[in-house]
């Protein structure tokens, strides 16, 4: 056991593989009752030594069929866990915030546990959980809420809270505050690049990793503000009334955030409560807020799985038979839900269809293809803006697991950076993997060190060059090792060039549905 002091008291850990762990160390106050939809107060201060050996709650959601949470749903949610290799020391830190949207995730897992990163790269890895779906994002700043301490995003300002808990507690866990990384996956990507742009966040952090996770689903405040009426209204309230929403149910608000598509199945508007820009704590869309140079000082560390999208279909695996099928107009209208003008969808297809070089093929596999390339698209976009604000991007394209029908999917480069390969609801493994876990754990230790990665690779042999939107050379690594090359990435921005893929836009949402409809 070991005892670490922090500045709301004492807590003591365990040991996991070599390395101190503490779980379930709150760094916020309860956001149940009076605390509901308002920002984040600090940790009550306890007497004593508190045990620090179980993850806290996750924030309330709906469960994931088959798949058992590590900790039960709450709403009072906020709290965060940390892996040292010694509680003395100025090691770099490592902040995982997970994804799931904007309204599923948890921040412990078996394939993000930082046990065997914090051990092998000498870091500290912390993550966390936050408040999540209409409890986080609900927008009720022009409905009353002003009038009572209502902030917009108070998700956003969950992660705001756990960083200052960063800046003020990690020295004592054997961390360097002035040498933290913020970087999430998917949902998780999306909050980082908030944070990104976030006054209320600047200065506590110094780098940030967006991996599989370019913004999108974001609102504007008058979009968010109708989608807030409708939810009041169902509600049957006319106002944002604070006493009566702080004490409502838990479960009436969740079932009207079900009603309106968000969380209990795949629904196209399963974004519908997610960040709001144009307000305090997000002022400017992502890519428009970079590319003016807001974050300029801040290394970015991105990329994206060749196979993004194919994911979706590890839960709904009818359309991996290749006799499935869809029809024409259904491939128009997926692609079109992700662009920003609709009537480009068609010549998006047509483009795609003339580039089959096996002439034919299922319209599910087009479909595939040209919503997991919008990611790798839309990645690029985010960081041409970085650079374009003079911020420096090194970026990443992971095409493991090619020989298998799901392909290189949304999230398998995961468990590779935290190099636990094969662990969790990711258990995909092989040489390939562990040796690119040898490399990638090391190039993202190297990033959270000094923002470049190429320290880290030294014993791979490889090369990570910096990315430049003349020359968007990436590190690919996959089945075949390691490569540096700008080709993958060029070919899917020639063919995207003029097609609008804003943050407002959400290019899955309605795909994940078809795919539950299929079955």
């Amino acid at each position: 056991m070991t005892i670490a002091d922090t500045t709301q008291g004492k807590i003591e850990g365990t040991a996991e593989h070599g390395v101190h762990r503490f779980l379930g160390i709150p760094y916020a106050a309860p956001v149940s009752g009076s605390g509901r939809f308002l920002p984040p107060k600090p940790a009550t201060p306890w007497t004593g030594v508190r045990q620090a050996v179980a993850p806290g709650p996750i924030a309330p959601q709906f469960a994931v069929p088959g798949r058992k949470p590590l900790a039960e749903p709450a709403e009072d949610c906020l709290f965060l866990n940390v892996w040292t290799p010694g509680i003395t020391g100025e090691r770099p830190v490592l902040v995982w915030i997970h994804g799931g949207g904007f309204f599923t995730g948890t921040g412990y897992a078996a394939h993000t546990a930082g046990a065997a990163l914090a051990g092998s790269e000498d870091v500290v890895v912390v993550s966390l959980n936050h408040r999540l779906g209409l409890l986080g994002f609900l927008h009720l700043t022009e409905l009353g809420g002003a009038d009572w301490g209502f902030e917009a995003n108070p998700s956003i300002l969950d992660l705001v809270a756990a960083l200052e808990w960063v800046r003020d507690n990690i020295a004592g866990f054997g961390g360097d505050p002035s040498r933290v990384t913020i970087f999430g996956h998917s949902g998780g990507g999306g909050k980082v690049t908030s944070l990104l742009t976030s006054p209320a966040a600047r200065g506590l952090f110094s780098r940030a990793g967006v991996l599989g996770g370019p913004p999108f689903g974001l609102k504007d405040a008058g979009r968010a503000t109708l989608i807030a009426e409708r939810a009041l209204r169902m509600l049957d309230l006319d106002r944002a009334d604070p006493t009566a929403l702080q004490n409502l149910p838990l479960d009436r608000l969740l079932d009207v955030q079900a009603r309106l598509g968000v969380g209990r199945e795949p629904t196209e508007h399963s974004m519908r409560f997610a960040p709001v820009v144009g307000t305090p704590s997000v002022p400017a869309y992502p890519d428009e807020a970079l590319a003016v140079g807001v974050a300029a000082d801040v290394p970015l560390l991105t990329g994206t799985t060749l196979d993004e999208a194919r994911f979706m279909l590890a839960t709904h695996p009818r359309w991996l038979d290749p006799g499935v099928d869809i029809d024409d107009a259904a491939v128009v209208g997926l692609v079109a839900a992700g662009v920003d003008d609709t009537s480009a969808a068609d010549g998006i297809v047509a483009g795609y269809r003339a580039r089959r070089a096996h002439g034919g093929g299922r319209n599910v596999d087009l479909v595939m293809d040209v919503l997991s390339d919008q990611f790798t698209v839309r990645t690029a976009r985010l960081a041409d803006a970085h650079r374009a604000g003079g911020g420096p991007v090194h970026s990443y394209l992971c095409d493991l697991n090619r020989a298998e029908p799901l392909g290189a999917f949304h999230g398998i480069e995961i468990p590779v950076f935290f190099r636990n390969v094969g662990l969790g609801p990711i258990p995909a493994a092989g040489p390939a993997f562990d040796r690119a876990a040898a490399a990638m754990g090391g190039a993202l230790a190297a990033f959270a060190c000094t923002g470049d990665p190429n320290e880290g690779l030294a014993a791979a042999g490889v090369d990570w060059p910096a990315y430049e939107p003349t020359a968007r050379t990436q590190l690919r690594f996959g089945d075949d090792g390691f490569e540096a090359t700008s080709r993958i990435v060029d070919d899917r921005v020639g063919w995207w060039r003029g097609v609008s893929t804003s943050g407002r836009t959400d290019p899955w949402g309605r795909a994940f549905a078809a795919t539950a409809a299929a079955g």
